[in-house]
């Protein structure tokens, strides 16, 4: 029971009190107000328009992204308008990038490579949160340490 008890404590410690955990985490949230805004947006257009469901979708999960990362993740110093305006604007575009990047792959490992699709959404999926968690870390949120 100790060890259990040790183990679901670190676990807790790393989402809770690191940085790459707090990332998760609100990766976490972030796929799940994108799925209930699609499903919302699904109902409210009758299955009709899955195309503006889908930008929609991804438009909600940037902001939501942005203001948790902005936040709690990666603690923004950023405190004027213009620089907000522009850490959002930067944030937004690398997003994205990285789901263009996402389409690409998926169809390159999907159709192009016969890859079965969920092993290809899983590995895009890491890739895509790797490059979008770099561009936070390293660009977008960068500390003026």
């Amino acid at each position: 029971m100790k060890k259990l008890y040790s183990i679901l404590k670190s676990v807790w410690s790393f989402l809770f009190k690191t940085e790459k955990g707090l990332y998760l985490v609100f990766g976490g949230l972030t796929t799940l107000v994108s799925i209930i805004t699609f499903w919302i947006c699904d109902k409210a257009f009758g299955g009709e328009q899955i195309n503006l469901s889908t930008v929609i979708k991804n438009v909600a999960g940037i902001i939501f992204a942005y203001f948790t990362n902005r936040i709690f993740v990666f603690k923004s110093e950023n405190r004027t308008g213009k620089a907000k305006t522009q850490e959002f604007l930067l944030f937004a575009f690398t997003r994205a990038g990285t789901l263009l990047l996402d389409l690409w792959l998926i169809n390159l490992l999907v159709e192009k490579a016969h890859m079965n699709q969920n092993i290809g959404t899983i590995i895009t999926s890491v890739i895509v949160i790797v490059l979008n968690y770099i561009a936070s870390k390293l660009y977008i949120f960068k500390r003026k340490d």
